[in-house]
């Protein structure tokens, strides 16, 4: 669940990359004559951030499907411990009221 929840804060931050850019625009026009060229490189590096971020929510989900899948497989093998020494418990009392 936490892991959702960061990737929601990621999500609205690559969303807010855009007016970022805008804004940057905004503020360089007004400054340099050289704004093309850096916001140009703004825009590319946002752009390469956001497909950055799919990667890895991507990845992230990947993760957490195989974490799940762990979670499964230990269950299971904690009941048949728990029936093992059941039955090893249950043989000794056996034994010890003979």
């Amino acid at each position: 669940m936490a892991m959702m929840q960061l990737l929601q804060k990621l999500r609205s931050l690559a969303a807010g990359g855009a007016a970022a850019v805008e804004f940057c625009k905004h503020v360089l026009d007004s400054r340099t004559s050289h704004s093309d060229a850096r916001i140009d490189a703004l825009e590319e590096s946002m752009e390469l951030q956001a497909a950055l971020n799919e990667t890895v929510e991507v990845q992230i989900r990947i993760i957490q499907a195989l974490i799940e899948n762990v979670q499964k497989t230990l269950r299971i093998v904690m009941i048949g411990v728990i029936a093992t020494a059941t039955i090893a418990a249950l043989a000794l009392a056996v034994a010890i009221l003979k």
